[in-house]
């Protein structure tokens, strides 16, 4: 048999606002997430600047084998979602999701949407 507690009118909003935005937290990182996986490939390129190599992080375009850099893809994401949430949201999301690190919706760190 379950417990019974009892909370104050105030305490059940407060737990009910954590719940929404968890959820719509969750919800957004999976939309971002799967627009990522649809039309990018994160990729690392090697690229000789002087006498020494660096590796640079990029993302292929699915569409048509060109690539692009993690800059320009923030500008494309901040421009279409950018009304919902910020850019130190966006940004948490393809850095995970280049990391693979996503887990059911939940970033490897803490960012707010806005």
């Amino acid at each position: 048999m379950g417990k019974r507690i009892i909370i104050r009118e105030e305490q059940l909003r407060s737990l009910v606002g954590h719940i929404r935005e968890s959820n719509d937290h969750t919800a957004m990182v999976k939309n971002i997430q799967d627009d990522l996986e649809k039309n990018y490939a994160p990729e690392v390129i090697t690229q000789r600047q002087g006498g020494e190599y660096f590796e640079t992080p990029s993302f292929r375009i699915k569409a048509d084998g060109s690539m692009t850099t993690g800059v320009n893809l923030l500008r494309y994401l901040s421009m279409k979602y950018g009304d919902l949430v910020g850019d130190d949201f966006i940004k948490q999301v393809i850095r995970d999701w280049a990391d693979e690190s996503i887990d059911d919706g939940y970033l490897s760190k803490n960012v707010s949407m806005s």
